[in-house]
C-alpha cells in the first residue's frame, strides 16, 4: 500500500510525505508505483528548481518527503497540483494508494 500523508494549515499544505509500496505488480513492473514515483519526483525537481530555498526535501528508498519552511503561492500551486495528481491515481488505484490529509493548528 503506498501512503500519502498531507498536512494542511487553513488549506495551505504544510507537508506531504509518500510511503510504502503499491504491490500491484512485482517490482519493475508495478505502474501504480512508477506513477507516484513519477509524480513524487516531479514534485521534487519542481521544487527545487522553482522555489528552492523554501522547503525541506527528502528522497529515499519508499520515501518522499515535503516540508514547507518559507511558503509561497508558487510553492503551494506546485504541491496543490503534485496533490491532484496524486488523487487521481488514488481514485483509480484505490486498492493500493491511500490518501489521509490532516489539518494542523497553527
Amino acid at each position: 500500500m503506498i501512503w500519502v500523508k498531507v498536512k494542511t494549515r487553513e488549506d495551505r499544505i504544510c507537508s506531504l510525505e509518500i510511503t510504502g509500496h503499491a504491490e500491484f505488480a512485482e517490482y519493475g513492473k508495478d505502474i501504480v508505483c512508477s506513477a507516484v514515483s513519477s509524480i513524487g519526483t516531479g514534485l521534487l525537481n519542481a521544487i527545487d528548481i522553482m522555489c528552492p530555498e523554501d522547503c525541506i526535501l527528502n528522497k529515499e528508498e519508499n520515501l518522499i518527503y515535503i516540508e514547507v519552511i518559507r511558503d509561497s503561492e508558487r510553492l503551494q500551486d506546485i504541491l496543490h497540483t503534485g496533490y491532484i495528481q496524486l488523487d487521481t491515481v488514488r481514485e483509480v488505484f484505490e486498492r493500493y494508494v491511500r490518501i489521509r490529509k490532516t489539518e494542523v493548528r497553527k
